[in-house]
């Protein structure tokens, strides 16, 4: 165990993990005895999951479980009266004294160490779901409104600062001073109450989600119910009849599938090796790529695409000539070539596949399986500047996502509106979605670009020795570390890599060669994927 400040923090996650525990054996003895249902989600869940256990990271992981707001309100109802009898420390206030919008149920630990008692709280946090409108008009709607009630709430709660020694940040001030001007010194009670009164309006619809303290994802209510039991320590829990919503199980059927779909991106990087090769243009592989080339020989068992950078020149180049030497199968995908794209980036897709994500199901553009291609620019030397610099880029990038998001297609309804509320929210969500395609991803992007490649023209001038890619995650090198690049064997296909992979993985991932915690050994959010028999025949997908 360690003291910091005036908290202590065990070190011996076996203790915390025991006395959570026995906290949802309690919580689950009495929601059998009362025939309430709830289910772990989250943090609980993938440790259930995935360890029969927590997760192994201590008290930084989160114990929360949910129930359909009736149940809720009677389990703290429950836990109230018995929070004594039981040995359990219920939290219901913020630090200023303001009701809080969740349930913390907490047990003390206390440790005897050479005369010195120490003590400290395993904790539990309950959440209550609600129900959302079928209607994705009325939902949008709804989750907006009850978001404004939520964020009003939290800041009158927070005018009041809580009472610690720690002294309050420039940022808080001023928040707090802005609240102040907004809110006044009014009571948050009628906010409060309001607020539960909103997330109750809808009863026995199709989807829930957790809409406070904070919201969590929408899922389908019978992906939840009825839950199944799992083991979790020296206990069981209740867990969503569907839980990849919040975790994936990992088996050998998704095993499979990802070394199926490596295959495919293999076929993608031949091509694209080729056609550079052929253009007279350098690139490297990157992110997952170059990690799973370094720490595992090949892909990261669990990666399921490509990635490859290249200096701005070469990548400009290679969009301006490449399409016209990759084969009939490959689709170069820019913003030209397909204007519906939301990435500031490009990507190579082979023709007759799909790879369908929760980001990309309900957006129009070529979703084949992919190489992502990420253009690198030159960025200032001193890193004050190089800061700044990346904080501007990051601002025009972050703008094109903020419109990307809002970017999507016109909703067709398979019948009319219910309500005139329902009326109104489809015409409020097509008035804001023609609004925003008033402003074109082409400027976004162009305005992205502009500034991404500030100094691109005077680097030689500048003595700039440093580049970055700045989309989708900041990474940097120096070019002198880079060029010339080397000729590797990646999985059987030839390609190119960096002079220095190890000074690179370890400017993005520290210590490249530790293995992430086994949850964590998942690829993206896929939904589905498909490859047309005759592309898989002619690339030889499925044989041995």
């Amino acid at each position: 165990m360690k003291v910091t400040g005036q908290q202590i923090v065990f070190k011996n996650h076996d203790v915390v993990n025991k006395v959570r525990a026995d906290i949802l054996k309690i919580i689950d003895d009495i929601c059998t005895e009362n025939n309430l249902k709830y289910f772990a989600f989250k943090d609980l869940l993938i440790g259930a999951v995935h360890y029969k256990d927590f997760i192994p990271t201590g008290l930084k992981s989160l114990s929360e479980i949910g129930l359909m707001r009736d149940d809720y309100n009677k389990l703290c109802e429950i836990l109230y009266k018995r929070a004594d009898e039981l040995g359990l420390a219920l939290v219901d206030r913020y630090p200023s004294g303001a009701k809080s919008l969740n349930l913390t149920v907490a047990r003390p630990i206390t440790i005897d160490q050479e005369d010195l008692t120490l003590n400290n709280f395993a904790k539990v946090e309950i959440s209550a779901f609600d129900f959302l409108p079928d209607s994705e008009a009325e939902q949008k709607m709804y989750l907006r409104t009850v978001a404004n009630l939520r964020d009003k709430y939290n800041n009158m709660v927070n005018l009041t600062p809580p009472h610690s020694n720690v002294p309050l940040s420039l940022r808080k001030v001023f928040g707090l001073f802005w609240a102040t001007l907004v809110y006044g010194t009014k009571n948050p009670k009628k906010t409060y109450h309001k607020l539960l009164k909103s997330v109750s309006k809808y009863k026995n619809t199709k989807y829930i989600t957790r809409l406070i303290p904070r919201r969590s994802v929408t899922i389908a209510y019978d992906d939840i119910f009825p839950t199944k039991r799992i083991k979790l320590n020296h206990t069981e829990i209740n867990v969503p009849r569907v839980f990849n919503t919040w975790t994936v199980e990992i088996n050998d059927e998704l095993m499979e599938q990802t070394r199926t779909i490596q295959k495919i991106d293999l076929v993608l990087l031949k091509e694209f090796d080729r056609v550079c090769r052929e253009i007279g243009v350098g690139y490297f592989i990157c992110g997952g790529t170059m990690l799973g080339y370094k720490r595992h020989g090949g892909f990261i068992p669990w990666d399921d695409d490509i990635d490859v950078g290249m200096l701005r020149a070469d990548y400009d180049k290679f969009l301006k000539e490449g399409g016209k030497y990759l084969g009939e199968d490959f689709f170069l995908q820019t913003r030209k070539s397909d204007p519906k794209i939301p990435y500031l980036f490009s990507k190579i897709r082979l023709n007759g596949t799909s790879y369908i994500t929760n980001y990309n199901e309900k957006r129009d553009f070529h979703k084949g399986i992919c190489l992502d291609l990420f253009p690198f620019d030159y960025i200032p030397n001193s890193l004050n500047e190089r800061q700044r610099f990346k904080n501007k880029v990051l601002f025009w990038s972050n703008l094109h996502n903020k419109v990307i998001n809002r970017h999507k297609e016109k909703v067709i309804y398979d019948a009319p509106a219910k309500t005139a509320y329902e009326w109104w929210a489809r015409v409020y969500n097509e008035i804001r979605r023609k609004i925003v395609h008033l402003v074109p991803l082409k400027l976004t992007q162009k305005l992205y670009i502009k500034k991404a490649t500030t100094y691109n023209s005077k680097a030689k001038e500048l003595g700039l020795t440093t580049v970055a890619s700045f989309v989708p995650t900041y990474t940097y090198a120096d070019v002198d570390k880079m060029i010339p690049y080397q000729d590797i064997n990646f999985e059987g296909v030839n390609a190119m890599a960096l002079k220095d992979i190890e000074g690179f993985l370890t400017m993005q991932y520290n210590d490249y060669m530790a293995l992430p915690l086994m949850h964590q050994r998942v690829g993206h959010d896929l939904i589905s994927w498909h490859i047309d028999d005759e592309i898989a025949k002619k690339y030889h997908i499925y044989d041995d």
